[in-house]
């Protein structure tokens, strides 16, 4: 099990996803070189949107089949203990909640915890939101600039992700308790990459990472 670098408690993973880091460039968003993110709004999952998986194993298999991106990454994202159920009683509320997430999560089924796979390096800490079956971030609901500013907030250049659990907590609780986000319970987490080429079936492949324009406010948007 990874534990947190802080004494607050221990992190339980929440699942494995593959991804290929894309460029971050939009108003009201930090500049990342190589944006990285368990949001479906902000990064595409492969090999099928959305897709989590239970195991490293199910997810390089999974991969095998479909022609993979340069770059492309396996990925696990950890939640602190402490704030899962929130996360998880989204996910119960939702008519399409992910059955992968909850059977990790769900501290009410008896299996056991699952511990995530050795080699992997924790990148850093971003904050989530889950609703209708999807994950969205903080980046994406207009949150960023006014984080900077009243919490003095910062975003590393390379992946746009929070630097440590402390920043991450504060970021989650400041959006909770406004009310002009997204309808989602907010919560700190951390992703860890592993640094293996992902296999898929031979044939070309995109050679570059695109670039990724802000979304339109979720107050916007159409659904």
């Amino acid at each position: 099990m990874i534990e947190s670098s802080s004494p607050d408690g221990e992190m339980l993973l929440a699942g494995y996803f593959v991804a290929v880091p894309e460029s971050l460039n939009g108003s009201g968003l930090p500049r990342a070189a190589r944006l990285t993110t368990a949001s479906d709004c902000l990064m595409d999952r492969l090999p099928e949107e959305g897709r989590w998986f239970g195991t490293t194993l199910e997810a390089l298999e999974a991969c095998l089949s479909v022609l993979v991106p340069v770059g492309a990454r396996l990925y696990a994202l950890l939640v602190p203990a402490d704030h899962v159920d929130g996360f998880v009683a989204d996910m119960v509320a939702s008519d399409t909640y992910e059955p992968v997430l909850l059977a990790h999560l769900d501290r009410r089924a008896d299996g056991p915890v699952r511990e995530v796979a050795a080699g992997g390096r924790v990148l850093g800490w971003e904050v989530l939101g889950y609703d209708i079956g999807l994950l969205h971030s903080w980046l994406c609901n207009n949150l960023y600039e006014d984080g900077v500013r009243q919490l003095g907030v910062a975003t590393d250049d390379d992946r746009g992700l929070l630097s440590d659990r402390e920043a991450a907590v504060r970021v989650a609780t400041w959006a909770n308790a406004r009310g002009d986000t997204k309808p989602v319970t907010w919560f700190p987490a951390a992703l860890v990459e592993w640094d293996t080429s992902i296999e898929g079936r031979t044939g070309p492949a995109a050679t570059e990472v695109p670039v990724r324009r802000a979304a339109e406010p979720w107050r916007l948007r159409i659904f």
